[in-house]
């Protein structure tokens, strides 16, 4: 017998079926019991009871039309039963009206055991009935004699009528609800098999017949191999097309997964594919795995537990089991979709985010200010954008090594967004640089902001059991017509650098004039970098003193910068070289320098002649500074070097600075400490540090000879340095009466100001230091 299988609808709730479907259904089911009472009428009323063996044919019927032969075209078909051959054993041995009986009851039997949608059923029975009514008619029509050849002519007549009543009204129906032609229907892959197969499955019921007629009825048993045979050919035949088809359906969706962009369409793609796979309707995805009558995979989406589920049925096209692994395999398709969007989410993440602090990057920040700048043209607001640079954070790299200053850096993420709204955007533009972009607010507003970020990074951080004092430089730059996201960002950078420049822990709104003076100091960056690649800088120097009779007992190398004809004054480019980063080649050539000029000083001298440098404590952290400084000491024809490092730049507890400091103290190279009592104000560093001289601040030495309490705290630093072993230097005498006081009260060994000598080119301090050593000697002649 012959089944639509109607398919399944894209999406639920199932639509209704076609209203000319539904009539032709119902009509159909209608002629199937018309059918049968002219049927009953025509050949009379059935002999009753019947046999346990008459009645063993309604189940017989019900099994053999489990196995039909699935005819698909596109998402519908039919499905052809054989258990017509049933039908033919029972029109050869019992009355039609019997047959007729027994026929309608596994019909009916049939549907009612099966999972298909009540209007189906209806038309199964309805056509199943109708079939079985005419092959019997033509059965009594023919009316001929048992085992003749008219009899088997008759049930071939009967079987072909029934078959084709079968097939036809089936296509019909199913043409109806695709809204597709019949024939299409009629002619598709799979109906020759179906008209092939039909022959072989009715000529074994008339065999049958045949063999209950001739011999005892138990020698049916003979004909259940060539049956099974028949029914498993046509479940291989069934399965095999539905196996091809689900391979092609897997292999589409396959390809379609790769062509996905988003986890949506991937969901209902998945579903859609299922649908089309398992051809039913009923599949969801859903947070629940499936219940004990439901078959289902979990999806491997990398984002919450979710199922795809379908009910669990056993049909002719497919096991339960079978449909479970086509679940798993169209899931198994769909996880490499969903791996490769979250591949594709990460590496964006990843392109338009810091990988420290998971905030905004420098990309993802103009995109986003470019909108506001948009939108708040449309809508008449205002943005500002701040530029926010961590003052002093360079040393905590440095002294602490880069694991802890991310740990700062991302606690000082942390508090950046705590200072502003959900919707304003706190980005990382990379090192210690943060920008937030501010949208829809007034100036008051954002000037409240910039309070509370400098308060909340004012508080410092705890890092290895130290508190660091740290702050920010803050720009803010508001959003102008005619202004692009470069632009904004620029402007509030240099309104950073003038918030640096004004003393830093502060925050500047960007100004016209502030971009012509930014200007200036790149350019003067710019020309240093030159200057310094090129060794084009020039030194003076200043001797140094011996407070009781005179002597130059050393000099100190001071650079000098001559920019297009105009000279720098040392303060400003200094400055420069450190915030540019040019402060370590910068030391580098005056290293150099001072080291070549050495020799003729030495022999000026006439004797033993100490050069002090000054450097930086970023060079000590350079891995090739002990080599550069046994270099110039090699070069230097026994003059002693000095390296002079700030107090206000002293290393502290740096272990690579230190170890530097020491690796050079084995040189024979003295340390000094500039600037003395301004800076650590500790003199637990001087026990710890291969420290030779201290240079004290010349704002100690200015008021001397007035004040009471200033000569009596550079006495205690005599004091302290030489019973440390040091020697003191006291700097800016610029007075008579600064140098009397320091010979008569301070009792300090060492001098060196404006009164004594001033900064010299080396010719000139060549022969300063000749003329002093001639002088020096006379007066000891004169002595002896």
């Amino acid at each position: 017998m012959s089944h639509p299988v109607v398919p399944p609808p894209p999406a639920p709730p199932l639509l209704a079926a076609p209203l000319a479907s539904r009539v032709f259904d119902r009509t159909v089911l209608v002629l199937g019991a018309v059918a049968i009472v002219v049927a009953l009428v025509t050949m009379g009323t059935p002999q009753l009871p019947l046999s346990g063996l008459e009645l063993l044919t309604v189940p017989l019927i019900m099994l053999v039309a489990r196995f039909p032969l699935v005819l698909d075209r596109g998402d519908g078909g039919i499905e052809v039963g054989f258990d017509s051959c049933v039908l033919m054993f029972l029109l050869c041995t019992l009355g039609p009206q019997e047959s007729v009986l027994l026929w309608s009851l596994g019909v009916i039997g049939t549907q009612i055991t099966n999972d298909k949608r009540t209007n189906i059923k209806l038309f199964n029975i309805g056509v199943g009935i109708l079939g079985g009514a005419v092959a019997a008619l033509i059965v009594v029509v023919v009316d001929a004699d048992r085992g003749t050849p008219r009899e088997l002519f008759a049930i071939f007549l009967a079987a072909a009528a029934y078959f084709g009543i079968d097939f036809i009204v089936s296509a019909v129906s199913v043409s109806l609800e695709e809204r597709s032609p019949v024939r299409d229907q009629l002619v598709q892959r799979g109906s020759l098999i179906a008209v092939s197969c039909f022959v072989p499955f009715d000529s074994l019921g008339y065999l049958a017949a045949v063999v209950v007629r001739a011999a005892p009825w138990w020698t049916l048993v003979l004909l259940v191999v060539p049956l099974v045979t028949l029914l498993v050919a046509t479940r291989s035949v069934t399965r095999g097309t539905e196996n091809a088809r689900r391979l092609e359906v897997l292999f589409e969706a396959a390809v379609r997964a790769q062509t996905l962009s988003d986890t949506r369409q991937v969901i209902d793609a998945l579903i859609d594919d299922a649908r089309r796979l398992l051809r039913l309707s009923q599949v969801v995805v859903r947070a629940e795995p499936p219940a004990p009558h439901e078959i289902g995979a979990q999806l491997q989406d990398g984002q919450r537990d979710r199922w795809l589920v379908a009910p669990g049925r056993h049909r002719a096209r497919s096991t339960q089991s079978a449909d479970q692994q086509a679940l798993e395999a169209l899931v198994a398709v769909s996880s490499d979709a969903f791996a490769r969007l979250r591949l594709t989410e990460d590496m964006t993440h990843l392109a338009r985010h810091d990988l420290l602090t998971n905030l905004p990057n420098r990309g993802l920040l103009l995109d986003r200010v470019e909108h506001a700048l948009q939108l708040s043209r449309r809508r008449g607001t205002r943005i500002a954008l701040l530029f926010i640079d961590l003052d002093g954070f360079k040393p905590v790299n440095d002294r602490f090594g880069h694991a802890a200053g991310d740990a700062v850096l991302i606690d000082f993420a942390q508090r950046l967004a705590s200072c502003v709204r959900a919707s304003d955007t706190v980005a990382r533009l990379g090192g210690d640089e943060f920008a937030i972009l501010l949208e829809d607010v007034r100036p008051v507003e954002v000037d409240s902001a910039c309070e509370r970020i400098l308060t909340a990074l004012s508080s410092g951080a705890h890092v290895a059991g130290h508190r660091l004092a740290l702050s920010a430089s803050v720009g803010v730059a508001f959003g102008e017509p005619g202004d692009t996201s470069e632009s904004l960002l620029r402007n509030a950078d240099l309104a950073m650098y003038e918030a640096k420049a004004r003393g830093k822990n502060q925050f500047v709104t960007y100004e016209g004039a502030l971009g012509r003076t930014r200007l200036q100091r790149l350019e003067l960056v710019e020309s240093l970098r030159s200057s310094v690649a090129a060794g084009d800088l020039s030194l003076v120097y200043q001797p140094v003193v011996r407070a009781s009779t005179g002597r130059i007992t050393g000099v100190e190398a001071l650079a000098r910068w001559n920019s297009n004809g105009v000279d720098v004054p040392p303060d400003i480019f200094i400055k420069v070289a450190e915030e540019s980063g040019l402060i370590v080649p910068l030391g580098d050539v005056i290293l150099e320098l001072a080291a070549a000029d050495a020799p003729r000083l030495l022999a000026a001298a006439g004797g033993e002649l100490t050069v002090a440098v000054n450097i930086s404590a970023k060079q000590l952290r350079e891995a090739a500074f002990v080599d550069r400084v046994r270099a110039a000491r090699d070069r230097m024809s026994g003059a002693t070097l000095v390296l002079e490092i700030t107090e206000r730049d002293m290393i502290g507890d740096d272990p690579v600075s230190i170890d530097a400091m020491a690796q050079i103290a084995e040189l024979g190279v003295h340390f000094a400490i500039d600037d003395f009592g301004v800076g650590f104000s500790s003199i637990g560093y001087l026990q710890d540090m291969p420290v030779k001289i201290i240079k004290t601040d010349a704002s100690f030495s200015d008021g001397i000879d007035r004040d009471e309490r200033s000569c009596a705290l550079l006495c205690s630093i005599t004091m302290m340095g030489q019973a440390l072993g040091l020697d003191v230097v006291i700097e800016g005498i610029e007075r008579a009466s600064q140098l009397e006081h320091l010979r008569d009260h301070v009792h300090a060994p060492l001098a060196q100001g404006y009164l004594l000598h001033r900064p010299m080119p080396v010719d000139r301090v060549v022969n300063v230091l000749q003329t002093n050593q001639a002088l020096v000697d006379a007066d000891a002649e004169s002595r002896v």
